[in-house]
């Protein structure tokens, strides 16, 4: 039996994930020296999960290209208030994305908008950990939506604005606690407590762009979500059968 690629990388992902744990329990020292890297492959895998689970995915080609768009929306939002500590519309839209469009957009939105906008902001080791915290983000969102189905309002985009605002931010402080400071246990509560005002700019951001513009995204995103998902209903297929089958047979006589 063939394995596919996404399970390939969940397998990678659990033995780099394994190997890191067991480094902080039993060789501390070696962790602080190759934490850095060691976090950035464990990451690679992470994302390379995602872009398999896409690359595997049946959806189709309207759906695809609309992926592709909205990551490239939501990445150049970024460059307009970059002037903005921490303030900007990424982290709403890619919340707005995952709870209309489902996990697999959630998440590719918000691998894309990192990966696209830090080429005008500048790549470095944080571009990984922002692709996963923003590819979290669009998956969380989508897991919400799932369960509110048509029912989403404004106030779920704000309530996970707040949420999720202050889970990434404690993801990429804890990020630069383990790539600049090596990990060492002394530097993670001042690393974590110094990132706490860049963590309320970004949840007062999201709380503000939800206000202004989460209802004309959302009756946007339904919109376009019905003139793009494709569905197949068994009966279409049956039916198909059907009229091919009787085309055949009045060629034949």
């Amino acid at each position: 039996m063939r394995l596919k690629l996404s399970t390939l990388m969940v397998l990678a992902t659990l033995v780099m994930a394994s190997a890191m744990l067991y480094l902080a329990m039993f060789q501390q020292h070696l962790l602080s020296s190759y934490a850095a890297f060691l976090s950035f492959i464990l990451l690679l895998f992470v994302v390379g999960i995602i872009l398999a689970r896409f690359e595997e995915s049946e959806i189709s080609s309207k759906e695809v290209a609309l992926i592709g768009i909205l990551g490239a929306i939501i990445a150049a939002s970024r460059i307009p208030f970059v002037a903005l500590p921490n303030i900007q519309p990424c982290t709403f839209l890619i919340i707005c994305t995952g709870l209309i469009f489902g996990s697999l957009a959630g998440a590719m939105a918000g691998v894309t908008t990192a990966a696209v906008s830090n080429f005008f902001f500048g790549h470095g080791p944080w571009t990984p950990w922002m692709m996963v915290a923003w590819g979290m983000v669009g998956i969380i969102s989508a897991l919400v939506g799932k369960r509110l189905k048509d029912e989403v309002t404004v106030t779920h985009v704000i309530f996970l604005g707040v949420i999720l605002g202050l889970a990434y931010n404690l993801l990429m402080d804890f990020s630069s606690w383990l790539t600049f400071y090596r990990a060492v246990p002394d530097l993670f509560l001042p690393t974590m407590v110094a990132g706490i005002p860049y963590g309320i700019l970004h949840v007062v951001g999201n709380v503000i762009f939800a206000a202004v513009l989460g209802r004309p995204v959302l009756t946007l995103f339904k919109r376009f979500r019905r003139r793009t998902h494709v569905s197949y209903r068994p009966e279409d297929g049956h039916r198909a059968g059907l009229a091919g089958a009787m085309t055949t047979g009045n060629r034949t006589k």
